[in-house]
């Protein structure tokens, strides 16, 4: 049964993540960006990050929040930033677009998850940091 859920979340998310990046997701500052972003809007509390454990409470989620560096390089970036921006029913995945959130900032988190991979935990703690 978990298969052909997890199957069926992904095929809807393919069918209905159709926006492109209004920017290149390789550049550095937007990279950067989507690291402060990803710290700032809570996303380490699920997901962790380079240096940062999840929170205590994401362990009582169901289903578990993926772990983003393993995820990373299977998903597109145009499906991450879909559900970023919708969320994922019946997970504790939330919508951005419902607290409005701006596209550009939800793009520099999918720039940022799809280099997290070789992130390093100086470089996340350096790009995380508050200006």
């Amino acid at each position: 049964m978990n298969w052909a859920l997890v199957n069926v979340r992904q095929a809807s998310i393919t069918r209905h993540a159709t926006e492109t990046p209004p920017m290149s997701l390789d550049d550095a500052t937007v990279v950067q960006a989507g690291a402060r972003a990803f710290s700032e809007r809570g996303c380490i509390n699920c997901h962790g990050a380079p240096g940062v454990n999840w929170a205590k409470f994401s362990e009582g989620l169901r289903p578990d929040p993926p772990d983003l560096k393993e995820l990373a390089d299977h998903r597109r970036p145009q499906d991450l930033f879909w559900v970023v921006k919708h969320g994922i029913h019946m997970t504790g995945m939330p919508s951005f677009g419902l607290i409005e959130v701006p596209d550009r900032e939800i793009w520099t988190i999918v720039a940022f998850v799809k280099k997290l991979p070789s992130v390093s935990e100086a470089d996340f703690k350096a790009w995380s940091a508050k200006p």
